[in-house]
């Protein structure tokens, strides 16, 4: 008797909640199947019309879209053409049909692929002098292109988040410095103010350093900054 009842029931994945989900798989693999098709005869249609262009096949381009069977007699339908309940495949097996049928059709792709590459014979191909100054022009787009981005790079590493203090962060490294501390900075103070730079730096040196102890005893935070047209 139980046995009776076990199999009227059937597996979890054949009960009547899941019939739409089962309705929805098979519109999508019809859908994939009949997408397939499409390609595939596009594919030879426009290969055949590289061959013999006179040849009109424009009437077999969307046949196949009408030659599956209804929905409720597909391979995956809940019900069969009896009447009985069907029960889908068990999903292991239904992830491995899938898997197959995805490698199967990147692998169609991938030879279409190959199948349009075509190499070019550029040994006698005539470089002028607007091709020349095409290349030259090209290239210095491209340098001063890589030249921008290694600037950005280095104003994003010295960019302050809100949340953070006032300090940047300086990166940690265990090479020696590359130069002696404060020198760049006096020969540009030198270079801009000349006699009194020593006595400017010493200004701003003051001033620093009574930021620099406000901020360690405030610890204030960046306000926000919200534009005022959102």
């Amino acid at each position: 008797m139980e046995s009776s009842v076990s199999e009227d029931i059937g597996p979890w994945y054949s009960q009547k909640i899941y019939a739409r989900y089962w309705t929805h798989y098979n519109q999508a693999m019809q859908w994939m199947h009949r997408h397939k098709i499409a390609y595939r005869r596009a594919m030879e249609s426009f290969y055949q019309q590289s061959v013999c262009p006179s040849q009109n096949r424009s009437s077999r381009r969307y046949s196949d879209w009408d030659e599956d069977k209804p929905l409720r007699e597909g391979p995956f339908s809940v019900y069969s053409q009896s009447g009985r309940r069907w029960h889908p495949p068990r999903p292991q097996l239904v992830s491995h049909k899938k898997n197959t049928a995805m490698e199967r059709g990147s692998k169609a792709v991938n030879e279409s692929e190959d199948d349009e590459a075509i190499e070019y014979d550029l040994s006698n191909m005539e470089i002028t002098e607007e091709l020349r100054q095409y290349f030259e022009q090209t290239e210095r787009h491209r340098e001063e292109l890589r030249k921008q981005q290694q600037l950005e790079a280095e104003h994003h590493d010295l960019y302050v988040k809100a949340d953070h203090d006032l300090h940047p962060s300086v990166g940690r490294s265990a090479q020696p410095p590359l130069e002696k501390p404060g020198e760049r900075r006096l020969a540009e103070m030198k270079k801009l103010y000349g006699v009194g730079a020593n006595k400017i730096q010493a200004m701003e040196t003051t001033m620093q350093l009574g930021f620099d102890r406000n901020c360690d005893k405030k610890q204030p935070k960046y306000w926000p900054v919200i534009p005022l047209k959102l």
